[in-house]
């Protein structure tokens, strides 16, 4: 031992000052890095563990929730317009502020210079595959029903109100033609369908056909 001693005497006996300044240092700075090492990765292990457990009890959390669910609205239920003038039907387009009934096909009030007219090739709503096809003028007089259908685009709803049900068309199609007393009507045949039939608007010469198909019934 004491000869191990002596050779570490003579060793350091001969390295200057500075050498010994240096080596020190460096010892020193080993030293701090092994400790922060060692801390960091205990400090890193511990955020992982903290992590893992979040994760772990939100996906394994079995406590039931009271969650509320929203609420659909009730859909109202239908409710006849009054009809004291005993119109076969009432045509509503809510788009248009429209609402006006209409007589059978042999009433003498079924005429387009007094009503809506329920044109003699028509269907009844309730048949199967029908057309329901509604005349009427538009311009600015009195009886010009249909003024304000050139406002309506695809997509648009118009209701018809027939013996105590609710029929829901949606337009499928709007073109024109030439006014010369006939229309031809380009409509699916499988279906139950609603024309309009008016004078184009700002155009003398065209009339305008309005297709709509049936989309419920209450």
């Amino acid at each position: 031992m004491s000869k191990l001693v002596e050779k570490i005497d003579k060793i350091l006996s001969n390295l200057s000052n500075r050498t010994i300044v240096i080596i020190a240092f460096i010892a020193i700075i080993s030293g701090v890095l092994i400790i922060s090492a060692d801390y960091l990765e205990g400090k890193k292990e511990r955020a992982y563990q903290k992590i893992s457990i979040s994760l772990y009890n939100e996906s394994h959390d079995n406590t039931p929730q009271n969650i509320e669910q929203p609420e659909e609205p009730e859909e109202e239920p239908y409710v006849p317009t009054p009809n004291p003038s005993g119109y076969l039907g009432i045509l509503t387009i809510d788009k248009v502020n429209l609402q006006q009934g209409f007589y059978d096909k042999t009433n003498e009030h079924n005429n387009v210079s007094k009503n809506l007219t329920f044109l003699s090739p028509s269907n009844y709503p309730d048949e199967k595959n029908g057309n329901v096809i509604l005349v009427a003028h538009s311009g600015t007089t009195r009886i010009a029903y249909f003024k304000n259908l050139y406002q309506l685009k695809v997509g648009d709803i118009a209701k018809i109100e027939y013996k105590g049900h609710l029929y829901t068309y949606k337009i499928d199609n709007i073109y024109n033609e030439t006014k010369d007393g006939n229309v031809t009507i380009y409509r699916d045949t499988t279906k139950q369908t609603l024309t309009m039939i008016t004078c184009t608007k700002n155009d003398n010469t065209k009339q305008t056909i309005y297709i709509a198909y049936l989309e419920s019934v209450k």
